[in-house]
């Protein structure tokens, strides 16, 4: 039973009313446990679990049962983060391309803690950027298109008809996988590429890194190491950087275009929030995958009120069509 008293107590039972309205397909007593968990989050910033047991605003006789609890809550598999995202992303989606304004997207990977690693989509909001879905994933290395792929499928289906998206990514992922992908999405993209890609374009090869030294500052249809994958690529080298903008695109290539590029840094806020300057979430103990992704969606609800508090609201909120069965 959650305390009725205290500033936590109220910030949780707003949250908690919010979840209510949201097609996420969580019982009452999960909603409950999100709710109050992300507010001890709010009012710590900080993600031990101690910490959170001494200001978790549940009712019992201890801070060893609430500690408890929210280790349960954490091990719950009946927990999905992507279709609790459901819930919000629609909305996010639509307030972002309001007046047909292109929703910015921008997927990139960051260490959660030793033999663990996070790759993240997110939506930049102003100069930062708000988490939209993640995977975690038991590694030391990067993770590969597989798994980037099912990730940005599950995100498109979250997204309403008629909102534009541009997806920024870092020369790890710039892959004819990734850009065949955007394609098939109907997705404009920036996407970096690595100076040691070959390209086939008018009947010639050559590498991308080679382009700035010839003087190209973009290049149109050129297809990517010898696949059947065609895009377009602009090409900038700015003073007192030692290497150039190689970006894929959508788009005739142009010198604004090839700056837009420069807005995934919002990513890079994100991540910052989350860990050394925010929530602290490297320091986490937690040592399952799964687990370590319910801790992000704790973080990723607290981080979309504190981004949304002072925002002026919709008039109107998207619902989903269909109320999925609570668990």
């Amino acid at each position: 039973m959650r305390k009725k008293y205290g500033g936590i107590p109220h910030v949780a039972a707003v949250i908690e009313e919010d979840l209510q309205d949201r097609d996420i397909g969580l019982s009452k007593p999960l909603r409950i446990g999100l709710a109050d968990i992300a507010a001890s989050v709010l009012a710590t910033r900080n993600i031990n679990t101690s910490e959170l047991a001494n200001v978790l605003p549940r009712d019992v006789k201890s801070n060893e049962e609430r500690y408890r609890y929210i280790n349960r809550w954490l091990a719950n598999e009946k927990i999905n983060p992507l279709n609790v995202m459901k819930g919000f992303v629609p909305e996010m989606m639509e307030a972002l391309g309001d007046r047909g304004q292109t929703v910015i997207l921008m997927l990139d990977q960051s260490k959660i803690r030793d033999g663990f690693e996070c790759l993240m989509v997110s939506a930049r909001v102003h100069e930062r950027a708000v988490p939209v879905g993640w995977k975690v994933i038991k590694t030391r290395g990067e993770i590969g298109f597989d798994v980037q792929e099912k990730l940005l499928d599950s995100i498109a289906e979250m997204i309403p008809d008629g909102i534009k998206i541009i997806l920024m990514a870092d020369r790890f992922y710039g892959t004819a996988a990734l850009i065949s992908l955007c394609q098939r999405l109907k997705w404009k993209y920036r996407i970096r590429l690595k100076g040691n890609l070959i390209l086939k374009h008018q009947g010639g090869e050559l590498q991308t890194g080679e382009l700035i030294h010839l003087g190209l500052k973009s290049v149109e249809q050129a297809e990517l190491n010898q696949t059947s994958v065609v895009t377009n690529i602009g090409v900038i080298q700015e003073d007192g950087h030692r290497e150039p903008w190689i970006i894929a695109m959508d788009c005739k290539p142009e010198m604004g275009k090839v700056l837009d590029y420069g807005m995934r840094w919002g990513i890079e806020a994100l991540f910052s929030d989350m860990k050394s300057r925010g929530f602290g979430v490297t320091k986490t103990q937690l040592k399952d995958a799964q687990r370590i992704g319910r801790l992000l969606l704790i973080l990723a609800v607290a981080c979309y009120w504190a981004v949304s508090t002072g925002m002026q609201p919709k008039a109107t909120r998207y619902y989903s069509k269909k109320k999925k069965k609570e668990v």
